[in-house]
């Protein structure tokens, strides 16, 4: 276990029991990990050796996942009843570890066994200690598919606080981003290890983190496509998942340009019966004039991000001419009011 930067005795990786009465609730495996562990290492090791020894590996509960698509409903699922897949697994260490105070992430990506990757896609985690990256995968540490058929139980501290360029040889994350490497793998690197591969490039991880963190979800997800089309060779399950994140992408393009559309609707409706109000409450030319010109802005970058955006999907290109047509309409009608509003400011003259 030399990978670990500050390794436990030998002993001490050990299956933890917990309390059945802390494991109804994120909060209450959080409470008593912390209470009862000290040290980050020793309390992440006794989340993970109690989720690998408590929960069971169930394939015919993969479609929990669809359903409960947020990380803390998913987990809170999960702990009560003690089964599911690798998401589930990955979620309840998530939500319990950020509970105590780890800079935790999910990752999603998939496996790679014996130069062969795996394309059903896998996730696990990772957590920044001290400013170091380590992965996490409290599903392998519960066991192994035996001929891909029958799960064996059986704790491993093998996948517990690993250092990225150990990881990465049998977990390629989709988004590069998170290898934690300053020079990260191209996926057909670890798919294809013999073959020639170009050299890889410096990547600043720690500055892109930060700046991924500062993100939006549609910066977010804009960033993981760029990154992830510029990693080299594709294999067929990241050409999926690009596709998957670019319709994700353009769905958030459309869903936020409908609610700046909604929020203008709503100021035009205000304009218009500050008019029918015969101009009551009374509002300097300037200040409403400024409301206008705000309002043309806004409508004109809409109908530029429409414009510019890419859209795939029969219903996203259906929407977005819908959302420009609309737009076009509301333009027109601000233009109307303006000339209105011009008016009775010019006879106050």
């Amino acid at each position: 276990m030399a990978f670990r930067s500050v390794a436990l005795p030998a002993d001490a990786y050990v299956a933890v029991e917990i309390p059945a009465s802390y494991t109804t609730s994120l909060n209450g495996l959080a409470t008593y990990i912390s209470q009862r562990y000290k040290g980050t290492e020793a309390q992440l090791w006794a989340l993970y050796s109690w989720e690998a020894s408590y929960l069971r590996y169930d394939i015919s509960k993969r479609s929990v996942q669809l359903s409960l698509t947020n990380p803390d409903e998913l987990a809170l699922w999960t702990i009560k009843n003690r089964k599911g897949v690798c998401a589930n697994f990955a979620a309840v260490f998530y939500a319990v570890a950020k509970r105590l105070g780890v800079e935790t992430y999910l990752v999603g990506g998939y496996s790679v066994t014996h130069n062969n990757f795996r394309d059903d896609g896998h996730q696990w985690c990772a957590c920044l200690i001290d400013g170091k990256p380590y992965i996490f995968d409290p599903t392998w540490g519960g066991g192994y598919m035996l001929n891909d058929v029958q799960y064996v139980h059986r704790l491993s501290a093998d996948y517990f606080m690993v250092e990225p360029a150990k990881m990465v040889q049998t977990h390629m994350p989709e988004d590069p981003l998170f290898q934690f490497l300053d020079y990260p793998h191209y996926y057909d690197e670890i798919d294809n290890p013999g073959a020639d591969h170009p050299v890889p490039v410096y990547f600043n991880w720690r500055d892109s983190l930060a700046h991924y963190n500062a993100q939006d979800t549609l910066a977010r997800l804009g960033g993981q496509i760029a990154r992830m089309r510029a990693n080299g060779f594709a294999n067929d399950w990241i050409k999926m998942q690009i596709l998957r994140y670019q319709h994700n992408y353009e769905a958030h393009v459309l869903n936020r340009q409908v609610d700046v559309f909604n929020n203008c609707v709503q100021r035009v409706n205000e304009l218009v019966r500050y008019i029918n109000n015969g101009y009551v409450p009374v509002k300097t030319a300037s200040a409403v004039n400024a409301e206008i010109e705000d309002l043309e802005n806004t409508l004109s970058g809409m109908a530029a991000v429409l414009d510019d955006t890419e859209f795939t999907s029969d219903a996203l290109v259906q929407g977005a001419a819908n959302m420009s047509q609309q737009v076009q309409q509301l333009m027109a009608s601000v233009s109307d009011l303006s000339r209105s509003i011009r008016k009775h400011f010019d006879k106050q003259k």
